[in-house]
């Protein structure tokens, strides 16, 4: 009788030592489905929010309104919106609805939404996962930041030699090759053709029905395919109040500039010429842009946002050449640009032709306010967990 009392209390122990083993299993199990579910959601968004290109004058007040048309055209009518459509309600894009999911392994019952909100000058995506019993969720949260083009050219983009891309971000301290960030993408509505030893440290987007050839050993570490549209930016346009500098035409001597907004019909900087910016500046160029050699322009406080050049539709052609730097916004979309020597840019370009065989590089500003027809990316470090 004892035998039989401690065999039916072991045999009770075993029951429910492999009871309790396989309910730590299907726990363990659940969890891991709902990792997977939650991240397969996330990297969708990230896909998503990468492919699309924000409109020019894409900011702030906008930011939320021009992303939900972005995402609409690309997601509205497929089999994941299941028949829901993508809008701003009360401040937030859900995806594909505020009470719908999109399921991930339907054999599991995993499954995934999404909701953007903005915060700041960022996108907040919050990504929650559900499992077969609806006390099984998981959620987690990425932020994303705007990611203006650093070089666009409007028909075309040539890049030879060892020209290269790439970014950082001016409010964070000067530039350094070795810590720079991957957000120095091009893009064009035209052909884009890098040879050589190129590097674009970023995404290549040429235009719809385009191509982006790469030759030799020329890399693009992003993506690279084509534009969901083409991309459009308006002729600058001189504004009711300006001071007119006539022609500047340098080649040695300093000059320092109080900031403000200037209109210069013929520039012409080279030799050892220095121009002093001692507060933000706009700069209209009419007419022609030649800087050359070792001519040196120095922005107030360093920031490329203190210094922004607009070229007017009457200045076809501009050459930037030599040994020296540009600190600042380039922007010209009637003009066609040609780059060479070892220049560099901190800042932007935008023209309506780019030929870039400098060695320099050419260094996107993460920091510069959103002006659009660019995409978004991960803020580094911006990873959580949550309810």
């Amino acid at each position: 009788m004892i035998y039989l009392v401690l065999l039916a209390t072991l045999a009770v122990g075993f029951y429910a030592t492999t009871t309790m083993s396989s309910q730590v299993s299907r726990n363990e199990r659940n969890l891991a489905d709902l990792r997977m579910a939650a991240d397969s959601g996330m990297k969708f968004i990230r896909y998503q929010l990468g492919a699309i290109i924000l409109p020019y004058g894409t900011n702030t007040s906008n930011l939320l309104s021009n992303t939900a048309t972005a995402l609409a055209s690309a997601l509205n009518g497929t089999p994941n919106m299941g028949g829901s459509t993508v809008a701003v309600s009360n401040g937030t894009i859900y995806l594909p609805s505020a009470s719908t999911w999109i399921a991930v392994d339907p054999t599991a019952q995993t499954k995934f939404r999404a909701a953007i909100t903005q915060s700041g000058n960022n996108l907040l995506v919050t990504v929650h996962a559900s499992g077969p019993t609806a006390a099984a969720v998981r959620g987690i949260q990425l932020q994303y930041q705007t990611t203006p083009f650093s070089m666009v050219g409007l028909s075309s983009i040539t890049m030879r030699g060892s020209a290269y891309t790439d970014s950082y971000d001016a409010t964070k301290g000067p530039y350094v090759q070795s810590a720079a960030h991957h957000s120095g993408s091009i893009a064009s509505n035209g052909n884009i053709l890098l040879t050589n030893l190129v590097k674009v440290d970023g995404a290549a987007r040429c235009g719809p029905g385009m191509a982006t050839t790469l030759q030799n050993s020329a890399t693009v570490t992003g993506l690279n395919g084509p534009l969901p549209a083409a991309v459009s930016f308006p002729s600058a346009t001189l504004p009711a109040t300006y001071t007119d500098l006539g022609d500047v035409n340098m080649s040695s001597g300093t000059v320092s500039i109080a900031g403000g907004v200037y209109l210069i019909h013929n520039l012409t900087l080279s030799g050892t010429a220095t121009v002093n910016w001692t507060g933000p500046t706009t700069l209209y160029i009419a007419s022609s842009y030649n800087v050359s050699q070792t001519a040196a322009i120095n922005t107030y406080q360093n920031l490329p946002a203190n210094r922004t050049l607009r070229f007017l539709p009457t200045c076809s052609t501009a050459t930037w050449s030599g040994t020296n730097i540009c600190v600042g916004e380039l922007y010209a979309p009637n003009t066609d640009f040609t780059i060479s020597g070892s220049v560099e840019l901190f800042g932007r370009i935008t023209a309506r032709s780019l030929n870039n065989t400098s060695t320099g590089g050419m260094h996107s500003d993460e920091s510069m306010a959103p002006c659009g027809a660019g995409g978004l990316m991960v803020v580094q470090g911006s990873y959580l967990e949550v309810p």
